[in-house]
């Protein structure tokens, strides 16, 4: 008898997670994290205009530090600590979602949010930022179609999706341009 009940559990399990990932819609755009509500609906994260700026620490003697700066002290998009909305991602075939966007927790000053992405000391040699990044896991849904797994020890704070770049760009040549970033705070 505890052969039948288990075997049917391992089923329904089966036919659970195959409906779902059948009547979950297509995010409308690649590479761009959603929410996927109770309702099976997806909702967008915030979208903002991230200016790359830099910090130069001790009048260049102590190197520097590039941010991607959200200018408003909080998103309006809102998850719960205590249940955590799961989040969706489409991307192209055969590409590995880690491998172009990252999740980093914001400091956040008066009127605005910086998101560290990069450190370079005196010489030109980098600096670890790797504690400023939210550790990551994907569960493929479907071809394409990915969940994102935030940590269960996640603290309270602003957070923001942002592109991984190909590298290999000066950091002095992209001072003042912006970058699409996907913001959410957790409460």
């Amino acid at each position: 008898m505890k052969i039948i009940v288990s075997i049917l559990a391992i089923l329904s399990a089966m036919f659970s997670s195959t409906l779902f990932a059948q009547s979950l819609p297509d995010p409308e755009f690649s590479s761009r994290p959603y929410i996927l509500e109770a309702n099976n609906n997806l909702k967008g994260l915030e979208r903002a205009d991230a200016q790359i700026d830099m910090k130069v620490k001790g009048m260049g003697y102590g190197g520097f530090e590039t941010y991607y700066t959200a200018f408003t002290p909080k998103s309006d998009v809102r998850l719960s600590k205590n249940v955590l909305s799961k989040l969706i991602i489409k991307v192209e075939r055969n590409i590995d979602p880690s491998e172009i966007i990252s999740l980093s927790m914001a400091i956040v000053k008066k009127d605005r949010r910086r998101f560290l992405q990069g450190s370079m000391a005196l010489g030109g040699k980098a600096r670890d930022v790797s504690s400023s990044y939210v550790k990551l896991e994907f569960k493929k849904i479907r071809d394409g179609i990915f969940e994102i797994i935030l940590p269960s020890d996640i603290q309270l704070g602003e957070y923001a999706f942002m592109p991984i770049s190909s590298g290999g760009g000066n950091p002095l040549t992209a001072y003042n341009s912006k970058v699409k970033i996907s913001c959410f705070g957790i409460d």
